[in-house]
């Protein structure tokens, strides 16, 4: 006798046990896989709380850190690096103006033959809107000192304009006088 086995349902039939078969099988599948995202979900509790716990443990030392490092002369330190960034702002002016004493030695080696200075003032300006400015006094003992004096500051290299009154050529000689000499930036 044969092993062969016949099947002797009908064709429908056979179909509608695949289906069955398949369906069974799918339904199975999404169960096990169901079963197993919540093995996954209760197995990482743990996990979550120990990181929620250390987070918060984190938190709270953070906190006693900056509760710690809060003290009167930190809370000053904004105030302080400020005023040292203002102070080295204005120390970096001084160091590209120069000095009141260069340009007094400098106004100083301009020839002054007949010219007697008696003053110098310097006031240095903030801005170059606002430049600086040398007032120079003294006594010419004639016109023309007082008028090659002028010109000769005019011609520096560091002056931008030298004013003389017209009133202090009124005089012969003798004449008192007061130069107003802005500078270059």
């Amino acid at each position: 006798m044969s092993n062969e086995r016949f099947n002797l349902l009908p064709r429908s039939r056979r179909r509608a046990l695949v289906y069955d078969h398949v369906l069974r099988l799918g339904v199975v599948t999404m169960l096990l896989v169901v079963v197993l995202t919540f093995i996954a979900a209760v197995l990482l509790i743990p996990t979550y709380t120990f990181l929620t716990a250390g987070l918060s443990a984190k938190g709270a030392y953070l906190a006693s850190l900056e509760t710690a490092s809060s003290s009167p002369e930190e809370n000053a330190l904004p105030a302080r690096l400020a005023l040292f960034s203002r102070n080295v702002a204005s120390l970096t002016d001084l160091k590209k103006n120069p000095s009141a004493s260069a340009i007094m030695r400098e106004t100083l080696s301009i020839p002054h033959r007949g010219i007697a200075i008696n003053n110098f003032s310097y006031a240095r300006g903030a801005t170059t809107t606002k430049p600086s400015i040398v007032m120079i006094a003294g006594t010419a003992a004639t016109r023309d000192a007082l008028r090659s004096y002028q010109t000769a500051l005019q011609g520096a290299s560091f002056v931008r304009l030298a004013k003389l009154p017209v009133s202090a050529y009124a005089k012969e000689t003798d004449i008192a006088f007061t130069i107003s000499v802005t500078l270059r930036p």
